[in-house]
């Protein structure tokens, strides 16, 4: 099987673009037929419970955390590549994590917004911004995650200089040696949408983010690897909008398809790495 793409959206704005993207996207996903999975903030889901929890039904769709509020669970430090900005920052640039009692407090909330709202906890969390080696160095911060109930982490997706790409070679796996065997990170490849491509990459002002994707996707069916894809809710408050800003997911769903690629929401694949790989 020529690769494995897990496309992940990051719902987080807790405004007009998350309830549009509720919407558009689910339309759009519905129409390309493929599994995706939405990280929604418990502020979102607080904001627009009626229409994500109609999102929810669906088979295709698969709705995770995103922290209730979009807080950091470790400093980014960026160190910008010569000749580049990144968040306006020439050289480096930080992003505070927040304290061991802020992280408890929110992801308690957050899993309580996803009962009341959807009726059952979240399994599966993207942590805002990400970071190199996920939570591997943080078996505190994974102790704290195991026991709010999450076994599938999207943290893992930085280089060791807090950039990006994140090369495709740095496939998911499971905190095994952190003692925590049953919490499988799936990463994220590459860059996280198209602004940090423009931010990183510097690419000629007529390049495209689709041509760059169509290139990331022959290498994933070539070497048949997962790729973790990951985009956003910005720029979706209206239809024409979301047409816009989201029109390469059409675009990339469909070259990929024609490659042969399959695509996975975040816990059917867990379940496949669990059955494939005995844990301790």
């Amino acid at each position: 099987m020529p690769g494995t793409i897990l496309f992940g959206i990051d719902v987080e704005t807790a405004s007009q673009d998350a309830e549009g993207f509720a919407h558009y996207g689910c339309e759009l996903f519905h129409e390309l037929a493929v599994p995706v999975t939405w990280y929604v903030t418990g502020q979102t889901l607080e904001r627009y419970p009626r229409e994500f929890h109609e999102v929810d039904a669906s088979s295709l769709i698969e709705l995770q955390a995103h922290t209730y509020n979009h807080i950091l669970l470790k400093t980014v430090l960026i160190q910008v590549p010569a000749g580049r900005c990144v968040h306006g920052s020439t050289d480096w640039y930080m992003e505070r994590g927040a304290s061991i009692p802020e992280i408890v407090a929110d992801l308690d909330r957050c899993q309580r917004v996803f009962e009341d709202v959807l009726g059952r906890p979240a399994t599966a969390m993207t942590a805002p911004w990400n970071y190199y080696r996920g939570l591997g160095d943080r078996p505190d911060l994974l102790a704290i995650v195991h026991s709010f109930g999450f076994r599938i982490l999207r943290s893992f997706g930085r280089d060791e200089r807090d950039g990006q790409p994140v090369p495709l070679d740095w496939q998911p796996f499971r905190y095994v040696v952190q003692g925590f065997p049953h919490v499988l990170e799936l990463m994220l490849h590459d860059y996280q949408d198209e602004f940090y491509w423009r931010d990183f990459a510097a690419p000629p002002a007529d390049a495209s983010y689709l041509d760059h994707l169509k290139e990331v996707a022959h290498k994933v069916a070539a070497a048949n690897l997962t790729w973790s894809l990951c985009s956003h809710d910005h720029g979706s408050a209206k239809r024409e909008d979301f047409s816009r800003r989201k029109g390469w997911f059409r675009e990339i769903v469909q070259y990929a398809k024609g490659l042969g690629i399959r695509f996975l929401a975040a816990s059917p694949f867990y379940e496949e790495m669990q059955a494939k790989t005995k844990c301790p």
